[in-house]
């Protein structure tokens, strides 16, 4: 449903449109109502709103000042301006703007009904996400560095995503890289960048970079870089399609040893650390990978330079190229692994969490050199959210504290973990049914006790702590029902059993309930139950 907000400081009016609204459109819209555009102005502020038909003459806050905040909260919200003939040069002001128009209020109810329902056609076909679409093409060009440092950040940490659609991101994104090819790491540490002489911010710091690289790259390499944080930033580099290096027997790239590549990379490193020191007054302080990798290793590989920088000791400046054997590799390999599954197990991600076990559990006689690591995540989780009574009555915790040294049988210890997880994500997953069946009994109880009231699907989600369009779809899962229909039927409910009690007016209750008068309660009543208060009342004397 579409939210419409009507706001003018004469209530009969409001009111008037209110009723005539709700009559046309009971299921496209939600209507709101305001006495003054300070009353709209908190509702704005409270909320995202689709249209706003507003007075334009209004004390303390005019429309057309309304209408300033509303370009400003949401600038894809409707205006439409209810204005005389003698304020047309006054709206004159605002309706050159996209989406406003006017309306005059001698018009009749049938052109502000017709008014309303092109708009809601137009939102709905704005909604298309064709659209959508051809909006985000013509902005992606501006957002591009940023998605570009967004991918090849989630990759570096370790990011899963679907290896066949990577060479069409990388092309969507004009990431200058072979994602089919292997890719080298450079880590580069600005030293002293907040305690220099000069002090220099982010965009400058990026332009200089940017700068850098045009002046020293090589036109054999391509070299993108990133920041990962404000002090830390990573080249990705491989060599320009086509190139070759001469390798005796006429052997290609592919498996020649990147000797000069490495070399060239050195290079550019020294310069664009002479650059930096002479530019900005930062030292920049490099750790090379020790050989190009896969794609799928960026991950592991990260992971021992950033290892290799702590470890390292005394001035750091320069460039060094790192080394490690196969067996710190695997280790740091195994121990990420393990910290992702504590990630994913920590916030629920099932799916994830199984993705990263079967990459671990592919390799079993690896699995005892960080056993002690996976029993530890389990630990942790079971500690910080206090589940070692709920589990004990299914699975033997203790077998998690026994020392490293003890005999080990993986295909035990993989069947263990394995039920120990599922138990989790059990826990979790009753956890979360029980929260989401306790708030939606308190919205009912809300409900309940203040029918008279807001009960707008803002005022709920404020009460239930949850955004709106989550509390309406977990409203539906649970009761089978929608917010708005629970609400009438609660209302009927009410107005059934307060006119059985003959001392009660029929105005009485329309207002108890909170209907905006009592010819809307009459209507209301004879469409929910098909009868009229009043014959409803005689029916059950």
């Amino acid at each position: 449903m579409l939210r419409l907000l009507i706001v003018d400081d004469e209530p009969d009016i409001a009111d008037g449109l209110h009723t005539m609204l709700q009559e046309r459109f009971p299921m496209e819209l939600e209507l709101y109502k305001a006495y003054s555009g300070k009353l709209a102005l908190e509702w704005l502020r409270r909320g995202k709103f689709d249209i706003v038909m507003t007075d334009i003459r209004m004390p303390a806050l005019s429309g057309l000042e309304l209408h300033k905040h509303i370009r400003r909260l949401w600038p894809r919200c409707k205006v439409v301006f209810l204005t005389g003939h003698s304020e047309f040069d006054y709206v004159y002001e605002a309706i050159h703007y996209d989406n406003t128009s006017y309306l005059l209020k001698t018009e009749g109810h049938e052109t502000i009904l017709d008014t309303i329902g092109k708009l809601i056609e137009n939102i709905a076909g704005e909604q298309q996400i064709e659209g959508l679409v051809a909006k985000a093409m013509e902005q992606m060009e501006q957002t591009l560095p940023l998605l570009q440092n967004e991918l090849l950040g989630e990759l570096l940490h370790g990011e899963l995503f679907d290896t066949r659609g990577r060479s069409e991101q990388f092309e969507e994104l004009r990431i200058p890289l072979n994602p089919q090819r292997p890719v080298l790491l450079m880590m580069g540490k600005l030293m002293g960048r907040d305690s220099g002489a000069r002090q220099t911010g982010k965009a400058q710091l990026h332009a200089g970079m940017q700068a850098i690289e045009e002046q020293y790259g090589y036109a054999h390499l391509h070299m993108k870089y990133i920041f990962v944080d404000k002090d830390t930033v990573v080249w990705f580099v491989q060599p320009a399609a086509g190139h070759a290096e001469e390798q005796p027997g006429g052997q290609s790239e592919e498996f020649a040893p990147w000797s000069g590549i490495l070399l060239a990379v050195r290079e550019y490193a020294e310069n664009a650390e002479a650059a930096c020191l002479r530019s900005f007054d930062i030292s920049l302080f490099c750790l090379l990978d020790r050989s190009p990798c896969e794609w799928e290793d960026i991950a592991d590989r990260w992971a021992m330079l950033q290892h290799e920088y702590q470890r390292q000791s005394g001035v750091r400046n320069g460039v060094v190229q790192v080394e490690f054997d196969e067996t710190e590799l695997d280790r740091t390999r195994m121990l990420r692994k393990s910290d992702l599954l504590g990630e994913y197990l920590a916030t629920g991600q099932t799916e994830a969490f199984d993705s990263v076990w079967r990459l671990l559990i592919a390799e079993p006689m690896r699995l005892e050199s960080v056993h002690a690591a996976i029993s530890l995540v389990f630990l942790r989780h079971i500690h910080r959210f206090n589940l070692h009574d709920r589990l004990s009555g299914h699975m033997d915790l203790s077998v998690l504290m026994q020392p490293s040294g003890s005999p080990l049988d993986p295909a035990a210890w993989i069947d263990y973990y394995d039920r120990l997880a599922s138990a989790i994500f059990d826990l979790q997953q009753q956890d979360q049914a029980e929260r989401q069946d306790r708030t939606i009994d308190l919205v009912k109880r809300y409900i309940h006790d203040h029918l008279g009231e807001d009960l707008s699907l803002v005022r709920l989600s404020e009460v239930a702590e949850w955004n709106p369009s989550y509390l309406s779809r977990a409203f539906k899962k649970v009761t089978g029902t929608n917010v708005l229909a629970y609400i009438h039927e609660m209302k009927l409910k009410e107005a059934m059993r307060m006119l059985q009690q003959p001392e009660l007016k029929i105005h009485e209750i329309s207002a108890e309930l909170g209907f905006i008068s009592p010819p809307h309660f009459t209507r209301f009543f004879k469409k929910a139950s098909g009868q009229t208060p009043q014959d409803y009342r005689t029916l059950e004397e």
